[in-house]
């Protein structure tokens, strides 16, 4: 043991004030070595001040409380290596997230507007393997996920083949209400009947505006819906039907690999 020491000069010690210290107690992760039974004034010792740098030091990276205590309670390397290698990833996207979030600024406040590359199309009625739930927006990236691993199981379990690109349809309400319907489908003409919860469906023709969004990351396509937009009504008569994605330069048979995305804009068409 080394020598017992007030809160205040263990604070000092360590730059954790006594209110962080005082939680830290209350959670189990640094507990004084001596709480006075009449004052409640919390004492330490000066072998606990390695501990308490080690706390502040995971905090100023952002790694939670749970994940502290999990690395401060075990012997385990492996599994401090796993916690701390998992924390690292995080740090690297949030990271990357930042850069683009700069790079995406500064193409923002440029003088000049990229000219939106709109190609019209008639899609055909086609006939799909599909799943399709209500989900917030702030989870359509682990629904897409979960919807495609799912369809993935589904083609290798019944040797179906698709006839076309993966491909989604999301409700407007998505967008507008931050909730609402979505699809994830591949085209198949196979007679088999999909496992499980994929569904067959049909998806009627349509005339639609066509934006292509390049990368497989989605951070960016706001901009894409945004140009896109912007060019239907200015030039075209927008319809209120559901928005189409299709995605593109998948390989492996895996319908979450992707290099680029057709966004796909319903407008109105006189010869309907």
């Amino acid at each position: 043991m080394g020598t017992r020491v007030s809160i205040g000069d263990f604070s000092v010690m360590t730059r954790l004030s006594k209110k962080a210290l005082r939680y830290y107690h209350s959670l189990g992760l640094l507990e004084p070595t001596h709480v006075d039974a009449h004052s409640g004034y919390r004492f330490y010792d000066t072998d606990q001040v390695d501990r308490a740098h080690l706390i502040r030091r995971f905090r100023s990276l952002g790694i939670s409380v749970p994940d502290i205590q999990a690395l401060l309670g075990t012997d385990d390397v492996d599994e401090r290596n796993e916690i701390i290698t998992a924390h690292l990833k995080q740090t690297e996207e949030l990271l990357q997230q930042t850069q683009d979030a700069v790079q995406e600024l500064g193409e923002l406040l440029s003088p000049t507007r990229p000219t939106a590359q709109v190609e019209l199309r008639s899609e055909p009625r086609v006939r799909v393997w599909s799943i399709t739930s209500t989900v917030d927006i702030d989870e359509i990236g682990a629904w897409f996920a979960s919807a495609a691993e799912l369809l993935d199981a589904a083609f290798r379990k019944t040797g179906a083949q698709p006839t076309g690109p993966a491909g989604g349809l999301y409700e407007r309400s998505l967008f507008t209400e931050s909730r609402g319907a979505a699809t994830l489908f591949v085209p198949t003409d196979d007679a088999v009947t999909p496992p499980g919860t994929v569904q067959i469906r049909v998806i009627e023709a349509g005339e639609v505006a066509v934006l292509t969004h390049h990368g497989s990351s989605h951070c960016t396509i706001d901009r894409s819906y945004g140009q896109l937009g912007s060019y239907v009504n200015e030039h075209l008569i927008s319809d209120q039907g559901p928005l189409r994605e299709h995605y593109l330069g998948g390989c492996g048979g895996s319908f979450t690999e992707f290099d680029r995305t057709e966004i796909c804009w319903p407008v109105f068409s006189t010869a309907r």
